[in-house]
């Protein structure tokens, strides 16, 4: 404010000052001018006091000078927080596995794997190197007297075919002894191989004892009338024993007597016989009731 008072009282000086000389010169030449009229005489007086006066007329107005804003604060700008030295990263160590040429890997072609299907039940059975591949056994097992030291053999074979079965699988042993007496598991009917029905089927075996005559047509036939839930009867018999106490005629008609059996409860059952240590006649007789029902023979010595 001081500043801008200065300036004001600055120009008013420069104007009174010119307007002061101006009025004197207008004063001088007006007095000037009426002294000569009034005597009527030229004045002689030197020209310079009128150039002087000109002069001082024709000096140009001043000039005010020109107005001058104040200069506002200006607040400084705040320095640069200064950035963090980032130090260089130290050069990986150059060995000679790394300045070796490396072999370039050559593209492994990616193939997802197939998923594989499932592997389908395999429904196989053996019974002293017989087998097959069928889903309903039953297994008719000589248990006379004239067995009696050969029982063993028979409990572990047994044993271990009933263990392999699935449970898709059904079974039935029977044992026939002292004429027409007749034991079996599975409550008379061909049972699904289960765990139970296995635990069931091992006491049985465990307690059966060789006793009294043979009588295999019985035993045949109760065989080829079991059925399964599904009311399907046996596809494979699995007939083992030691012998009969036939003659000649008597072979024949037993012969025959099975062969209608099986035509008439079982027609698609497949017999296979097993001899253990049998004499020519049972032997012949053994052969030829496989050979029939589409079965194989084979001998236990």
């Amino acid at each position: 404010m001081r500043k801008l008072t200065c300036q004001g009282n600055v120009r008013y000086w420069a104007l009174g000052i010119s307007v002061a000389l101006h009025a004197a010169a207008l004063a001088v030449f007006t007095g000037v001018r009426l002294s000569d009229n009034m005597t009527g005489n030229v004045s002689n007086r030197p020209s310079v006091s009128m150039q002087m006066i000109e002069t001082v007329i024709e000096q140009p107005a001043p000039v005010p000078k020109p107005k001058v804003e104040p200069i506002s604060k200006v607040e400084p700008e705040p320095e640069p927080e200064p950035k963090p030295e980032l130090k260089p990263e130290p050069e990986p160590l150059v060995t000679e596995e790394k300045l070796s040429p490396q072999p370039v890997p050559e593209p492994v072609e990616i193939v997802e794997p197939v998923p594989s299907a499932p592997k389908p039940v395999v429904h196989e059975v053996e019974f002293f190197g017989q087998k097959s591949i069928v889903q309903r056994i039953c297994y008719v097992v000589d248990c006379s007297g004239s067995m009696y030291g050969q029982m063993y053999r028979v409990k572990e074979q047994l044993k271990q075919s009933i263990m392999k079965l699935n449970p898709q699988q059904a079974f039935c042993v029977l044992f026939f002894m002292d004429g027409r007496q007749i034991l079996m598991t599975g409550s008379g009917r061909l049972e699904s191989a289960t765990v139970g029905a296995k635990s069931q089927a091992f006491g049985l075996i465990n307690k059966i004892k060789p006793a009294g005559s043979t009588d295999a047509s019985h035993a045949l036939e109760c065989a080829m009338r079991l059925r399964d839930k599904n009311k399907h009867s046996p596809e494979v018999i699995y007939f083992l024993t030691d012998g009969f106490d036939l003659d000649d005629s008597g072979s024949q008609l037993f012969v025959e007597k099975i062969g209608r059996l099986r035509n008439s409860l079982a027609p698609a059952a497949v017999l296979h016989t097993i001899g253990f240590w049998p004499q020519d006649r049972d032997r012949m007789m053994l052969e030829r009731l496989a050979q029939n029902a589409s079965g194989n023979y084979i001998e236990v010595q």
